[in-house]
């Protein structure tokens, strides 16, 4: 008799959990690609010599999401739209990352929360160090000094801010002048209690220009608000205490593959 004239007897529900609990599953968490919102701090140009035209002022905000189509190396293409050069939304959460860039490629370390834990940095997708912040800012190889020869680490703190605007989640990342102002701000407010308005204002130094973020309170939130940032906020730190669990579980399994 052919198999395809058979009688199916599908496995029972007792049977499938069986099946299911035996079989090893890599550990593991999903990371939810959020769009990304950000500001141009200089113009973005295309060209050179006087074919060079500018495609993005600075000071423009605009928003990044993920597409469905691929490049030729097989990666995500993102979309990118302009705002304009000045919005409002809410703050929900901030959380930190460590970079590098050494003119051709970036080192970094994961999203993380707190200093005094443990980070693994990567480049090339391969881990090559791990530390402390101030263990890792501290490294020789990442020292430098600043346009006013200060002595400063080239491990830059950035600063990663989930933001509500229009009713959706973004992810906005922030560094140097644009850092410093965002912390100013946040001493006399707290940024999930309020509408923020967010621009810019130009900065020089030297033959260097740019534009910086700020930061500026709106109003309070009102109740349906706050609901809305409560759900956020849920979501925000279930993942956070997700990722926390894979990464935490990775250390230990390092730590006895050492200790071998």
């Amino acid at each position: 008799m052919s198999k395809k004239n058979e009688l199916v007897v599908k496995p029972t529900d007792e049977q499938l959990a069986i099946l299911r609990n035996s079989y090893p599953v890599e550990e593991s968490f999903q990371r939810t690609l959020l769009p990304r919102l950000g500001m141009a701090s200089q113009d973005v140009t295309e060209g050179k010599g006087k074919a060079m035209k500018v495609v993005r002022e600075a000071g423009t905000f605009f928003i990044e999401k993920q597409t469905d189509e691929k490049n030729e190396s097989g990666k995500s293409i993102w979309s990118s739209d302009e705002i304009g050069t000045e919005i409002d939304v809410v703050i929900l959460f901030e959380r930190k990352q460590l970079r590098y860039y050494d003119g051709e490629k970036y080192t970094s370390s994961p999203v993380y929360d707190t200093n005094d834990q443990v980070l693994p940095l990567f480049k090339d997708k391969q881990e090559v160090d791990r530390g402390t912040v101030t263990e890792l800012r501290t490294r020789p190889i990442y020292q430098g000094l600043s346009a006013k020869g200060k002595a400063i680490s080239k491990l830059e703190e950035n600063r990663i801010l989930y933001v509500l605007y229009k009713d959706e989640m973004y992810q906005l990342n922030i560094r140097g002048t644009s850092l410093y102002s965002f912390l100013d701000y946040k001493k006399t407010v707290r940024p999930n209690e309020v509408v923020t308005h967010l621009e810019s204002e130009s900065k020089e130094n030297g033959a260097i220009s740019w534009n910086q973020m700020t930061f500026d309170e709106v109003r309070p939130i009102n109740s349906e608000e706050s609901d809305s940032v409560i759900t956020h906020l849920k979501d925000i730190q279930d993942g956070i205490s997700a990722e926390k669990t894979f990464y935490n579980s990775k250390a230990v399994a390092k730590k006895e593959e050492d200790d071998f």
